[in-house]
């Protein structure tokens, strides 16, 4: 049996074997192609993260904001109808005063407010609006809709509930039935 030299050539191989310039770009293109695959998903993974977080907090600041309605006593006043919002010029509610909902000596949900604005660390500013609609004596329809004022969150972290109240009690403040 013959033992190969080291100089000598094998069948098919050449003394330079090795990846060709063409070879090696074509590997780096697929490569950047993974890569930019890669960091996009993490682009889109923060960006629905940061809407994820927005909707949480409107989501809960709308659903308190429901409850604190909700315990306010039912006979408001001297009128059994609830109060009426004061617009601003063309009837915009969204462009009337708010509250600043951060103090609780403000208590912004009461009677005679509609909006609030509270501001969240680590989120921003949401924004909440809210209607209370006599349905007759002893029903009102209430609406909460929260809104983060963040731009990339706005309409895509929106909470908006809805709730009847009734109350049948005259002990307990009810108006009597109509």
């Amino acid at each position: 049996m013959r033992t190969p030299v080291m100089n000598e050539t094998t069948p098919g191989r050449s003394d330079e074997a090795g990846f060709t310039l063409i070879e090696a770009l074509i590997a780096i293109l697929i490569l950047s192609i993974g890569l930019i695959a890669v960091a996009n998903l993490l682009v889109v993974g923060a960006a629905s993260n940061t809407i994820g977080n927005h909707s949480t907090n409107t989501t809960a600041i709308a659903t308190e904001t429901l409850e604190r309605l909700r315990n306010i006593p039912f006979a408001i006043g001297p009128s059994p109808n609830p109060p009426t919002p004061v617009l601003a010029a063309g009837g915009d509610l969204e462009a009337a005063a708010t509250c600043d909902d951060d103090l609780p000596a403000n208590n912004c949900v009461r009677a005679d407010n509609f909006q609030a604005v509270k501001n969240v660390p680590g989120v921003g500013q949401v924004h909440t609006t809210w209607e209370v609609t006599r349905i007759d004596g002893q029903t009102y329809f209430i609406r909460v809709r929260s809104d983060s004022t963040a731009a990339l969150a706005r309409r895509r972290a929106r909470a908006e509930f809805t709730t009847i109240r009734s109350c049948t009690s005259t002990t307990l403040g009810c108006p009597p039935a109509n």
